[in-house]
């Protein structure tokens, strides 16, 4: 890694490949470099995929880094051979990524996601010691109670949120293929209020804009108590926007705080967007890339 702190401009070259993960194909998007530039593996957020955030991922290779974008089971270009997965099997498709990365360019991985994918990658911290840093852009721990906030569920339920829960999970085993739209439980409004990217998830060949109520039980019912129970060996760094309309500032403060790790940081920008990767690239793109570079001069140089 280039310890100087400087951003540096190079050639990137990208390709794609299928590893195999929970016995089925999917896809990894590769923005390569030299083989010993640290790797990032990113995870999309709701049903999205990596070429959704293209720009910002071309722009963290540009800079020097190895960046793998995973195509989660079914989403993006990965075959869509499963009628149902579930949230677990998304977080073993970041672990299956992580060992690629490994294998095929050095120990120096950094997990980061964004929305959905900013939690699988913290859950994938908590389950996983070879990472060296996450940087989950939005973070959430479905069983506290205030996490209804981040969907479009009316306030009051939130006194009975358990109860909800346990609903769901019981009409997830009745009706496990149940196809749940997006637009469902998050209000696509806060998402982006531009028309054009709103445009974008539903013109999009490779996304789609429904889960089967059988993904949405377990991510609503995923244990993530591998958040505050000390099993996060790494550096976490959430990254998160003042006026996200989506996952606001106090929800993001109190799931911040009950993060135990080594060391944690919350780099907070001041935008009011949701798709902070995508909307306010040029703001955010610079102080991430030397934050990436701080913390691998800081632990992956330790001896």
């Amino acid at each position: 890694m280039d310890n100087s702190g400087e951003q540096r401009k190079t050639n990137v070259e990208y390709e794609e490949v299928t590893i195999e993960s929970n016995h089925v194909p999917i896809v990894l998007s590769i923005w390569r470099n030299r083989k010993e530039d640290s790797c990032i593996v990113f995870l999309p957020g709701t049903a999205t995929h990596p070429l959704f955030y293209e720009a910002f991922l071309h722009s963290l290779a540009e800079n020097r880094f190895n960046v793998i974008g995973v195509h989660p089971v079914c989403h993006g270009k990965s075959p869509r051979v499963k009628k149902l997965f579930s949230f677990d099997e998304i977080v073993q498709n970041g672990k299956d990524a992580v060992t690629y990365a490994l294998e095929n360019f050095n120990k120096n991985v950094i997990v980061m996601g964004s929305s959905q994918g900013g939690i699988v990658a913290i859950a994938l911290a908590g389950q996983d010691d070879r990472i060296q840093a996450v940087f989950p852009h939005n973070i959430l721990i479905p069983e506290v109670s205030d996490s209804i906030v981040v969907t479009r569920f009316p306030g009051f339920l939130q006194k009975n949120y358990k109860f909800c829960i346990h609903l769901m999970n019981r009409l997830a085993k009745m009706f496990p293929k149940l196809p749940v739209p997006v637009s469902i439980y998050l209000d696509l409004k806060k998402v982006s209020s531009d028309k054009k990217i709103i445009q974008q998830f539903y013109n999009d060949p490779i996304g789609f804009m429904s889960y089967p109520l059988y993904f949405l039980s377990s991510l609503f019912s995923a244990d993530l108590s591998s958040i505050q129970d000390g099993s996060i060996k790494c550096p976490v760094i959430v990254l998160a926007a003042k006026g996200d309309p989506l996952f606001p500032e106090a929800y993001t403060r109190q799931i911040y705080d009950m993060i135990k790790a080594p060391y944690k940081e919350l780099m907070l920008f001041d935008e009011n967007v949701h798709l902070l990767l995508n909307e306010s690239l040029s703001h955010v793109l610079s102080p991430i890339v030397n934050k990436l570079n701080s913390i691998g001069v800081s632990f992956f140089n330790q001896p």
